[in-house]
């Protein structure tokens, strides 16, 4: 855990304030959160008061669940959760010990790093008696050095032939004209395009974002959900999903070449139920927390993986499955992987937060789950195995 008083971020204020809105609108004690999310009261009353933040976002994810945040919530949570963990690993204890040393009015020096073995000396100070006369002129050139014009002349009417034949090619068109007309994500005003901007080149990447398949809102504010839809578009493009706009991901979005067509909730509901039939409510419930029924949702974690689709599997579990991300994007592979899954357990223990979010809401609406005894009824003593290692989705 990383204290959040040494992380120094602007985005820990927001983030708490988040957390004690879901804890309030909850209207439940620390203890009663921690039973419902498996995240001990403490560490929860830590979290709430600002007094520390998790290195990783599962138990944040499990609390938010068990205050009945919506998926929403869940990826500002992240959001907010992603920005306060880069600001600790940015150093930020090295820039507050700057602003304090500027408070106090020393003067930041620049020093070069010492190198092991060696002492720091002062440069030595001119002996008595030596001018200019005796410092060491640098021989000139010799002639023979002249050969190289050849060389060079070539070279440059290279450079000449290259650009009029750009100037023909183009039409005399002004360099970049082409890109801030038709491609403006290419243009410099575009240069750099990263979570929490709010302009004009958000805008024009979620148009892309949208035509090519991903549907999101065209709000001009670069959040999680953009993120996310990065993240796939880059996965189907064949790109590294490292979640940057970089100069590969803007042409990938003017090319047309990726075209996604996801299934609609609806449809994602009616197939889980379909495959799910010892359960068909149940399953409906965690992928509904999972994922709010999207096909190509996907959350990362702070150790670089990320977890896929309708079931959020884990990069690990894929791997396990037989599977790859890619793979997991597709409905229908993703539903039937998470079917082999529970038919290990035959229960939903690889998914413990909406396992526990869905029994939660289930005894609050008084529906009967499986398991559950009904009045008259004992509850049968089965054995349950071992709990796998399959990952939880966060």
């Amino acid at each position: 855990m990383t204290e959040l008083r040494a992380v120094g971020s602007p985005y820990a204020r927001e983030f708490t304030d988040l957390l004690q809105r879901l804890k309030s609108r909850a209207d439940s004690s620390y203890e009663a959160l921690a039973r419902r999310s498996g995240v001990s009261g403490s560490a929860l009353h830590r979290y709430c008061s600002g007094a520390g933040v998790p290195t990783d976002f599962d138990p944040i994810a499990r609390f938010g669940k068990a205050c009945g945040a919506d998926p929403h919530e869940l990826l500002e949570l992240h959001r907010l959760w992603v920005l306060v963990d880069d600001g600790r690993r940015r150093g930020a204890p090295r820039a507050e010990a700057a602003q304090g040393a500027l408070a106090a009015g020393e003067p930041l020096r620049a020093t070069a790093p010492a190198v092991p073995g060696t002492v720091a000396t002062e440069p030595p100070a001119r002996q008595p008696g030596t001018g200019p006369a005796q410092a060491r002129v640098p021989r000139r050139p010799r002639l023979r050095k002249l050969r190289r014009w050849p060389v060079l002349v070539g070279a440059l009417l290279v450079v000449g032939a290259t650009v009029v034949a750009a100037v023909l090619l183009t039409g005399g068109r002004r360099a970049g004209a082409d890109d801030a007309a038709n491609r403006p994500l290419l243009s410099a005003k575009c240069r750099f395009v990263a979570m929490g901007h709010q302009d004009a080149c958000v805008r024009e990447l979620q148009l892309r974002l949208k035509q090519a398949g991903l549907d999101l809102d065209v709000d001009g504010a670069f959040g999680p959900i953009t993120q996310m839809r990065v993240v796939v578009f880059q996965l189907l493009a064949g790109l590294e999903p490292d979640g940057s706009v970089d100069d590969s991901t803007k042409r990938a979005l003017y090319s047309g070449r990726v075209k996604a067509h996801p299934w609609s909730p609806a449809r994602v509901d009616r197939r889980v139920r379909e495959v799910f039939t010892e359960d068909a409510d149940r399953a409906s419930g965690i992928a509904k927390c999972a994922s709010n029924l999207d096909p190509l949702y996907s959350l990362g974690n702070t150790n670089g993986t990320r977890n896929w689709g309708v079931f959020q599997l884990y990069d690990g579990t894929l791997r396990e499955l037989g599977g790859t991300p890619r793979k997991a994007l597709d409905p229908e592979w993703n539903i039937q992987a998470a079917h082999r899954l529970w038919a290990r357990t035959h229960d939903f223990r690889a998914w413990p937060s909406c396992d526990k979010a869905y029994e939660a809401g289930a005894a609050k609406a008084g529906t009967p789950t499986p398991g559950t005894p009904t009045p008259g009824t004992s509850k049968p003593t089965t054995s349950k195995p071992a709990p796998s290692k399959a990952g939880e989705p966060t």
